[in-house]
C-alpha cells in the first residue's frame, strides 16, 4: 500500500476535505439555526492570520428578503436565494491594526516570549495591508467552508456579484475588501451531483528543490 493510500485510510479527518464540494442546488425548505452559523463562523477564525491579528468580518444574508435582493445583486445566482445563508467575507486591514494591543495583551497573558511592540507589528502591516487582510481572510473563508462540510452542510464560495450594489446594500466602506461570498445549507438530495472536476498532480504545478 502506498503512503498517501495509507493516509487516507487512517485519517478520517481527511474526510471532511474530500468531501467538500462546491454545490450549486441547495434544499430551500431548510434552514440553519442561527446558533450554528455563528458556532461555525466563531470556529472558522481559528484559522491563521498575521500576528493573529484576524482581519475579518463577516455579514451574514439569510432572511427571504435580504436573500432575494442580494441574487440580484449576484447576477441572479438561483443558490443564493435557495441556500440557508450567504456569507459575505470581508477583509478589513483596519480591524487588524486595532487589534494589535488586544493581541499584544493576550500574548502576554499567556507568556508567549514577545519581541515585537505595537510599533514594529503595525509598520509591518501597513506594508501591503490590503493584501495580508485579503489573504488572512481567504485563509478563514477556506475554514469555513470545512468545519461547514464537518457539521453535514454545504457550500459555494462565490465571486460572482456587483460589487458597487453589494457595498450599497451592506454599507460596506471602501476601504474594506470584499475577497467572496458564500452561500451556505443543505444539499438538495433530488438532485445528483456530478463527479468532481479535474485536479491536477503535483508535477503540473510543483517542484521539490
Amino acid at each position: 500500500m502506498k503512503m498517501t493510500e495509507k493516509c487516507l485510510e487512517i485519517n478520517e479527518n481527511l474526510k471532511i476535505i474530500l468531501e467538500r464540494r462546491s454545490i450549486t442546488f441547495f434544499d430551500k425548505t431548510k434552514e440553519i439555526e442561527d446558533e450554528l452559523l455563528i458556532k461555525i463562523v466563531e470556529l472558522a477564525s481559528l484559522a491563521p492570520s498575521s500576528y493573529n491579528l484576524q482581519p475579518w468580518e463577516v455579514i451574514i444574508v439569510k432572511s427571504k428578503e435580504n436573500k432575494k435582493k442580494l441574487r440580484e445583486i449576484c447576477f441572479n445566482q438561483e443558490k443564493v436565494e435557495d441556500a440557508s445563508a450567504n456569507i459575505v467575507v470581508i477583509a478589513n486591514y483596519k480591524r487588524a491594526i486595532n487589534n494589535i494591543e488586544r493581541v499584544l495583551d493576550d500574548f502576554k497573558s499567556k507568556g508567549y516570549p514577545i519581541s515585537v511592540n505595537k510599533s514594529i507589528i503595525e509598520n509591518f502591516y501597513t506594508n501591503n495591508a490590503k493584501m495580508r487582510a485579503v489573504r488572512d481572510a481567504s485563509l478563514f473563508a477556506m475554514n469555513l467552508m470545512l468545519i461547514a462540510r464537518f457539521f453535514n452542510l454545504e457550500t459555494h464560495p462565490m465571486e460572482g456579484f456587483n460589487e458597487k450594489l453589494l457595498r450599497e446594500f451592506l454599507n460596506i466602506e471602501d476601504y474594506k475588501e470584499i475577497p467572496l461570498i458564500i452561500a451556505i445549507g443543505y444539499k438538495d438530495l433530488t438532485k445528483e451531483l456530478l463527479p468532481q472536476g479535474i485536479r491536477f498532480p503535483f508535477s503540473d504545478f510543483g517542484k521539490i528543490i
